[in-house]
């Protein structure tokens, strides 16, 4: 195994059991997508850091889950409470406790169950499920479909409110929950969608910092490939994508191969995630390079620090997803391109020289 590839695979180990590590009957995990799986089942409570945090499977205890998106999937449940802060939490299965989210939209979709009571602060809500208990909403702007039902009272605080005929057994009515419960007993601690945009951005920038720290060489030859060969890099990256997948249930077909599909399934959801950083940081070096800034001393930081802030600027704007998905195929073909000029002795095309500056000498 070369060098490069030995550093790589310590520092993503590193990452990942520092990311992951659990506490006392608690299940922790962080990542780009953190997935449940369906037919997977999580016997402790689940604390869940990610851009993105899918529950299509069952977790026997509660849910705290930070994240840009946060998606309990139709056959996604819940036992114990759910609690978060995200950019878009969305409810399509079932959560048995309480729910306490803040985000910046909420949707619990036709055939969401909430079993116990509800308490949202959102920029938007839409209720278009169940809740068999009481629902509390803080909002800008708050529907409640026609095929709703709610078990108890159903409490709002927003600037437009719309009922489309919902089915409420106790009272509909306006509360100045504020997030402090001055009229109710509800208290929501309400997060921003920005700061789950500001986390995510930390995670990914903390990545790209401990990957230029220990192979900057590496990276930049990374950034090459992304720049030189960039209709070669995204190809193969969206041929990976799409087909990693397929390839992992291939492979668990057989019982022996059980083991390698989720060894397979964790290098699938690292490769994208590193893929999202250093296509972030192509996007950062053309950039750089475009205001002619290459020769600055800090170039490469220069480089990451801009394309990671692009990355999560992202998330306020129109097509914002599509942008990410190019930066994460451009990313990850490149990566693959880069681990084979390397197995092969083969170089990217005019490879520049990482900036070492004042950070030492760089690694292979």
């Amino acid at each position: 195994m070369s060098s490069t590839a030995a550093r790589l695979l310590a520092v993503l180990f590193a990452v990942l059991v520092i990311a992951s590590a659990p506490a006392m009957a608690v299940d922790s995990r962080a990542g780009g997508t953190v997935v449940i799986a369906e037919g997977e089942t999580v016997a402790d409570d689940l604390e869940a850091f990610g851009g993105t945090v899918i529950v299509r499977g069952t977790v026997d205890g509660d849910v705290s889950a930070v994240g840009g998106t946060v998606l309990v999937a139709p056959t996604g449940v819940v036992t114990g409470d759910l609690s978060g802060a995200a950019g878009a939490v969305t409810v399509e299965g079932r959560v048995e406790g309480v729910t306490q989210v803040a985000a910046g939209s909420f949707v619990l979709r036709e055939g969401g169950v909430l079993v116990g009571d509800a308490e949202i602060g959102a920029g938007e809500a839409l209720i278009d499920g169940t809740v068999e208990g009481s629902l509390s909403v803080d909002a800008e702007t708050v529907v409640v479909g026609s095929g709703a039902t709610v078990g108890g009272d159903l409490l709002y605080d927003a600037a437009e409110f719309t009922n489309e005929g919902a089915s409420v057994a106790g009272d509909v009515r306006a509360a100045d929950l504020d997030f402090g419960g001055v009229d109710t007993d509800v208290t929501l601690f309400a997060v921003p969608s920005w700061l789950s945009v500001a986390y995510t951005v930390l995670v990914h920038l903390a990545l790209g910092v401990v990957l230029l720290a220990v192979v900057p060489r590496f990276v930049s030859e990374v950034g090459e490939f992304g720049l030189a060969r960039t209709a070669r890099s995204g190809g193969l990256g969206l041929a990976t994508l799409v087909l990693g997948p397929v390839l992992l249930v291939l492979v668990a077909i057989t019982l022996i191969g059980i083991p390698l599909a989720l060894l397979g399934a964790v290098a699938y959801g690292v490769l994208l995630w590193v893929g999202l950083v250093l296509g972030a940081y192509v996007l950062g070096t053309w950039g750089v390079r475009a205001l002619d800034r290459a020769d600055a001393e800090y170039a490469r930081w220069y480089a990451l620090i801009g394309g990671v802030l692009l990355v999560g600027l992202s998330r306020f704007v129109p097509g914002g997803g599509l942008f990410r998905l190019a930066l994460t195929v451009i990313g990850a073909g490149a990566v693959l391109l880069a681990l084979n000029a390397r197995r092969t002795g083969e170089r990217g095309e005019d490879p520049v020289e990482p900036d070492v500056g004042s950070s030492g000498d760089p690694a292979a």
